[in-house]
């Protein structure tokens, strides 16, 4: 089973005397009175996260396609596709 990882944990104050240092290649969770206030990543975590988050929409609106009985065979698709390419369509 897959555990998520719990991000370290920082006040404000110790993330203003660490910022030059801190390493963010996981996330940084900044909080100030003890609730959470920010979290912190690298760019490119950031970057693979959103790209994620967009995959797992397109999994999801597919899921919901079929479940709605939007699907084409195999073959139909090929069909279509060389037709919108403008070839004959050799694959049978």
């Amino acid at each position: 089973m897959y555990t998520v990882k719990r991000p370290r944990v920082t006040t404000v104050s110790g993330f203003k005397k660490e910022i030059a240092t801190m390493d963010v290649n996981e996330p940084v969770l900044v909080t100030q009175n003890g609730e959470p206030l920010y979290v912190v990543q690298d760019p490119t975590q950031y970057e693979a996260m959103q790209e994620q988050m967009a995959m797992l929409k397109m999994i999801a609106l597919a899921e919901k396609d079929v479940r709605a009985g939007r699907v084409v065979s195999r073959e139909d698709l090929f069909k279509g596709l060389a037709e919108e390419l403008g070839e004959d369509d050799d694959r049978d």
